[in-house]
């Protein structure tokens, strides 16, 4: 299952598989083809207990979603909120960020998908 949501020039795309949310950042690299990067890692490193205090206790995987959801609802906008706002500027230090991965070309469903839109 996959949702995105779309800025300016960007969509942060979340896919669901199983009982685990990942997170990738799609944007248009320099020759204008969609590249897609792995930020699940990055963005939450910075997460703190604020944006985890009071969870709901979850008994079943949709449940653990609706959990994983809950916390980047509240710690997106307080931690990311320049990317949300379409600041793209943060993407150098991610490329220096030791668990980052190289861009992937978007590809099939999901670069028809998305390219209507960024």
């Amino acid at each position: 299952e996959e949702l995105a949501l779309f800025g300016s020039n960007f969509a942060l795309v979340f896919l669901i598989h199983f009982d685990e949310v990942s997170l990738n950042y799609v944007c248009r690299d320099k020759d204008n083809l969609l590249v897609s990067y792995d930020v699940w890692s990055y963005f939450l490193h910075v997460f703190d207990d604020k944006d985890r205090e009071n969870l709901p206790k979850y008994d079943s995987v949709r449940e653990r979603v609706d959990v994983s959801f809950l916390i980047l609802a509240r710690g997106l906008p307080r931690h990311w909120n320049n990317v949300l706002n379409g600041d793209d500027k943060w993407l150098e230090a991610y490329k220096q960020y030791k668990l980052a991965g190289v861009p992937k070309k978007v590809i099939g469903h999901l670069k028809d998908s998305l390219s209507l839109n960024i």
